[in-house]
């Protein structure tokens, strides 16, 4: 039918092979491609503030079980926020969620009695400091108390 020699045949059949076999490795291959984008742990400044309360009574685990719970992350990503709130840090609260003036949310977490979570909004969301925080959180209590 195709009248090749004994030798080109083989060849043939060989170069056949090694396209069957190379076409499976690679669709195999293909199978398993992943991508993954880290995502930072978003969590509401409330929330962080709870979890601060606890780990400073003393009750780490009580705090990662609050995050894992109210924050819906898992054990190991609670254990991590845990973590970043007892150094000191912060987690990134929702993009978006408050105005750029935080004037009114600070004030209303000040009147529920929340400080801790209306100064994590501020430095949070103005990239201020721990110091710088209170100061301008304080301000604005005072402002509301004259």
């Amino acid at each position: 039918m195709f009248d090749l020699d004994p030798v080109k045949s083989i060849l043939s059949l060989a170069l056949i092979g090694l396209i069957v076999v190379g076409a499976r490795a690679w669709r195999q291959r293909g199978n398993r491609v992943r991508i993954s984008i880290p995502m930072p742990l978003f969590t509401p400044v409330e929330i962080q503030a709870k979890a601060h309360d606890l780990i400073e009574a003393g009750q780490f685990d009580e705090a990662v079980k609050l995050l894992k719970k109210e924050a819906e992350v898992s054990g190991p990503d609670a254990l991590h926020m845990a973590r970043t709130l007892r150094r000191g840090e912060l987690m990134p609260d929702f993009p978006g969620r408050w105005p750029e003036d935080l004037t009114g949310p600070v004030t209303e977490f000040l009147a529920e009695g929340q400080r801790k979570a209306a100064i994590f909004l501020v430095r949070d969301q103005k990239q201020l400091s721990l110091a710088e925080a209170e100061t301008f959180v304080d301000s604005l209590a005072r402002g509301n108390a004259e």
